[in-house]
């Protein structure tokens, strides 16, 4: 039983991860902002230290690096250690080290 729920919790969380690079695609290709709100704003109605992260990642992928820089100052320090940690992971798993 706790292999089956393993597994239903990696497919919920692959779903969440295909669903936010589909709406990351839509936004980088024809503008649509289908991103997943942030909850701590819609329910208490103040931004909190990771609100605008996706977006800002997005312009830096546009190349709109002080556009970015506006929307959330936070995601170039996350931004490079998410993809640092991404590269060792991959790494990790192709050479099993």
């Amino acid at each position: 039983m706790k292999g089956f729920t393993y597994s239903r919790q990696n497919i919920i969380l692959g779903l969440v991860v295909l669903y936010f690079i589909f709406s990351v695609l839509l936004n980088i290709l024809f503008g649509l902002d289908y991103l997943i709100p942030c909850l701590w704003k819609t329910f208490f109605g103040i931004e909190c230290f990771g609100c605008g992260v996706t977006s800002s990642i997005i312009e830096i992928l546009k190349g709109n690096f002080q556009f970015a820089w506006e929307i959330n100052k936070l995601t170039f320090l996350v931004f490079p250690l998410l993809l640092f940690h991404s590269i060792k992971e991959v790494f990790f798993k192709i050479y099993k080290v």
